[in-house]
């Protein structure tokens, strides 16, 4: 996600070097042995976070935002990000790494890392905030692409533990073209082999599917000429994520469903999710196909926010003000 929005970004963020520093430092919690949904064991596993916001006395004040993919809280915490979504004033924002982020345990930090599952991202996340922050309840948990899947989990997951869910651009079970998607990547990476050389091919590839399916061919057409296609590529490149956490990533993403993680249908669904819940999709993202999550927002008879522009996947930056006004009435 990170390379994906890199462009936008530099448009509408300068940030000045005192507000860099001025970021949120990161965290970075042993949780102890964790035992995944397929029995494995990651022994002392690490989970980072930042924080954001003062906690009150109740502890009745917090969010918790999950990082999104090919992305890490300190992505999120930039300046110009989390105020763009949403009206933080009078939050505690925990914003913290996903498993196989890079950041907090994953293959390229941790030996014989095992295949993990958004709802082992989302049980890590479980223990860290109950058994290390004392944290028993949330007022919200809020996240974007993956860590609106994570919302979605979290939401069949530990039903009573949070008031309120907003899951943007995320879905609560891979669509066919999804699946289609995210498995060629998982094959580009998984057939260059060992070699250097084949791996760094093999991930240009997979940015060049990821992007192609992350931003509307409009969108392209419109921002991007013709004679500077490669270019733009090349930039992307630059910003490539280590590739055997992209593709656990890409695997926990594929298994995503929470039908057979809750074990419920969704016809069924309505009578498992006890939080008020705020779905935001984009209507031409080809990156996260939005139907499973309009027809689960049907079921729960839900909030449901359309984000209706060409930027495809990445229309929560250029619709950013929509979304603000939604999360902000939504949560205050």
């Amino acid at each position: 996600m990170k390379t994906l929005i890199y462009y936008y970004l530099l448009i509408i963020c300068l940030f000045s070097s005192n507000l860099i520093l001025a970021q949120p430092e990161l965290q970075l919690v042993n949780i102890g042995d964790f035992t995944t949904t397929n029995g494995e064991i990651i022994k002392d596993c690490k989970i980072g976070y930042r924080t954001i916001g003062k906690l009150n006395s109740d502890r009745s004040n917090v969010i918790l935002w999950p990082s999104w993919f090919d992305g890490t809280s300190e992505d999120i915490v930039k300046p110009n990000n989390l105020p763009k979504w949403i009206d933080t004033t009078g939050f505690h924002i925990i914003v913290v790494d996903a498993l196989t982020d890079g950041v907090s345990s994953s293959p390229s930090n941790y030996i014989d890392f095992p295949e993990v599952t958004i709802r082992d991202m989302v049980n890590s996340q479980y223990e860290l905030l109950v058994n290390h922050l004392n944290i028993d309840h949330l007022y919200a948990v809020l996240g974007i692409s993956l860590g609106g899947m994570q919302v979605f989990e979290w939401m069949i997951a530990y039903p009573d533990f949070m008031d309120k869910a907003i899951p943007i651009i995320g879905t609560p079970k891979q669509s066919s073209y999804d699946i289609f998607v995210w498995q060629t990547q998982a094959d580009l990476i998984t057939e260059a082999g060992p070699n250097e050389d084949d791996i760094d091919l093999a991930m240009r590839r997979v940015y060049d599917v990821c992007n192609m399916n992350c931003f509307s061919p409009s969108f392209f057409v419109r921002t991007v000429k013709p004679e500077n296609m490669n270019q733009w590529k090349d930039n992307a490149y630059t910003q490539m994520m280590n590739s055997q956490d992209y593709l656990a990533g890409v695997n926990a993403m594929l298994t995503h469903d929470i039908y057979k993680s809750s074990s419920i249908d969704l016809e069924n669904i309505s009578n498992m999710v006890k939080a008020d819940v705020l779905i935001i999709v984009s209507l031409h993202d080809h990156l996260v196909n939005p139907a499973s999550s309009i027809a689960l927002s049907r079921q729960l008879d839900c909030g449901l926010v359309e984000l209706t522009g060409d930027c495809g996947h990445i229309a929560v930056w250029c619709e950013a003000d929509k979304v603000r006004e939604a999360t902000s009435s939504f949560l205050k």
